[in-house]
């Protein structure tokens, strides 16, 4: 039950990062949008309808295709972005307090594509769906096993060319910087507080380092089998994954006991298992 809580409200603050992005940065700086979103930029400009209205229509008919085509399970994930969405981006819009404020295109794009990155991420954290082409992606891949990333493309693509067309190189640039910075901060979003770093040693000393690890620095260790290329003896490697806080110390205690120790380190995104994403458990 409190997860459920948890992910609602994951779901709304995204919804209202997005739709704050959209309406007081992004449409105030006419900066190019990719997805529904971008749609309703363009039925705005040729046909004056509300960006907010064009973007709940069109939620609301893709969830409608998304429920016809892909079950009620995978509905009530995009339920509450298909509706709260376009209800939060007529509010900021509808209120002249949130525009205005910023003037610069340059910066607007890049504020607003980490914040809606973020609203993604978190929206996406909580085992939903932004909705929107999305939906439409995904039913192209399971009845026509269309990949979902090219229909997406396709899609932005077609969206972005559209606007392009009432819009000159400097904004179309913006909305790229835009779309660059929303991907980026999504990844970071999703994977935030699971970063660690992996460490793999090659060294003679590696029962000393071994120790060193698992109780000087608290952290687990697995031991593969290796044989060593030129003079094919018999080795063990060590393989570590600990927090980033703890590699400079790892790395200053592996050079006091073997300076020539072979140490390859690397950034890993998530880790999951025992000890990470389950309580390690002493056995009496």
């Amino acid at each position: 039950m409190k997860q459920k809580i948890l992910n609602i409200i994951y779901i709304f603050i995204g919804n209202i990062l997005i739709s704050f992005s959209i309406s007081t940065l992004v449409l105030e700086n006419n900066i190019i949008a990719g997805g529904v979103s971008g749609i309703g930029i363009v039925i705005n400009h040729y046909f004056s309808l509300p960006v907010s209205l064009s973007v709940g229509i069109i939620n609301v008919i893709l969830f409608i295709l998304g429920f016809l085509f892909m079950g009620k399970v995978f509905a009530m994930t995009t339920l509450v972005s298909t509706f709260v969405f376009p209800l939060f981006l007529q509010f900021f819009e509808n209120q002249s307090f949130f525009h205005g404020y910023l003037k610069d295109p340059l910066l607007s794009c890049v504020i607003a594509g980490c914040l809606i990155g973020i609203g993604i991420g978190f929206i996406l954290k909580a085992n939903a769906s932004t909705g929107g082409v999305d939906i439409l992606a995904l039913i192209l891949n399971k009845k026509w096993n269309v990949p979902v990333y090219i229909v997406l493309n396709v899609l932005d693509l077609i969206v972005l060319l559209l606007q392009f067309t009432f819009n000159d190189t400097t904004h179309v640039i913006y909305g790229i910087i835009t779309v660059v910075l929303t991907s980026f901060m999504l990844n970071k979003t999703l994977t935030s507080g699971t970063s660690l770093v992996q460490i793999v040693i090659m060294s003679d000393e590696y029962q000393r380092i071994k120790e060193m690890i698992l109780h000087d620095e608290d952290a687990g260790i697995t031991l593969l089998a290796s044989e060593k290329g030129y003079t094919q003896e018999k080795s063990q490697l060590i393989l570590s994954v600990v927090p980033y806080r703890k590699l400079p110390s790892i790395k200053t205690k592996i050079n006091q006991i073997d300076p020539q120790a072979f140490v390859i380190v690397s950034h890993i995104d998530e880790v999951g298992g025992n000890g990470f994403t389950y309580e390690t458990r002493k056995i009496v």
